[in-house]
């Protein structure tokens, strides 16, 4: 085994003990880093359903036996309705207490890294674009609407877009986990993502649609995409999700 692919292991397996004589950030009391990404002040809003009358629920065990990676979709929009319901099951924040944020998945030490992105391809009543998913407000701001966004998303993810009505960009702002956690910061991060993602798959097979999961993306085009300045905010998960 080499050298890099020893060093490179190290993201994953990191001494959870030896965290217990590190400074951090933390124990230093410097600054918490904020909790949310916010919104430019003049960017269009959409406020998000949070009851979902249209949508027929099954079981979990139902979800998990149908859940696949689908990567061909019907041309049928996907509603505001639908599109709530999975941001609802995927990313919501349940509450904030004592400055730590609790979600639908877990986060480390309710740290929350994790932000939410979505390009919109094809959903009633909702035009095309990139959207930040405002978590603890669920509500969807849109900061990208270039004239060329189908275009540039599809390059981004590598041609892998293949008329997903939705793709959905995990992204973490490390500074947020690292403050307690340091230097198995990397590790957590990659399982929050993961959390996020396998709620997604799930929460799409309850509306007849499917998601498939994307690792292989083009790291600065899409944080370039998002907005977002790839050093302490960056994109870790993508997935596009659909109708069957």
């Amino acid at each position: 085994m080499s050298e890099r692919i020893k060093v490179n292991r190290q993201a994953i397996r990191a001494k959870w003990k030896d965290l217990y004589n590190v400074k951090t950030a933390r124990k230093q009391n410097k600054t918490k880093p904020k909790n949310f990404i916010e919104p430019k002040p003049n960017a269009k809003i959409i406020t998000l359903e949070k009851t979902f009358p249209n949508i027929k629920q099954k079981t979990l065990t139902e979800c998990i036996k149908s859940r696949r990676s689908l990567r061909s979709y019907a041309k049928t929009p996907m509603t505001i309705e639908e599109l709530s319901y999975l941001l609802w099951e995927t990313s919501r924040v349940e509450y904030i207490e004592d400055n730590r944020v609790y979600k639908t998945i877990p986060t480390a030490g309710a740290t929350n890294s994790g932000e939410t992105y979505i390009y919109i391809n094809n959903v009633e009543d909702i035009e095309n674009g990139i959207y930040l998913y405002l978590q603890n407000e669920h509500k969807l701001a849109l900061i990208n609407q270039a004239s060329d966004i189908e275009r540039e998303v599809n390059q981004a993810i590598l041609r892998q877009l293949r008329k997903a009505h939705v793709v959905f960009f995990f992204t973490s702002v490390a500074s947020r986990v690292e403050y307690k956690y340091d230097f198995v910061g990397p590790k957590l991060i990659a399982l929050e993502a993961g959390h996020a993602c396998q709620n997604l798959s799930l929460a799409a097979e309850v509306l007849d649609a499917g998601a498939c999961a994307i690792a292989a993306y083009d790291q600065e085009k899409i944080d370039e995409l998002l907005k977002i300045d790839g050093e302490d905010h960056f994109t870790v998960y993508c997935a596009t999700v659909g109708k069957k």
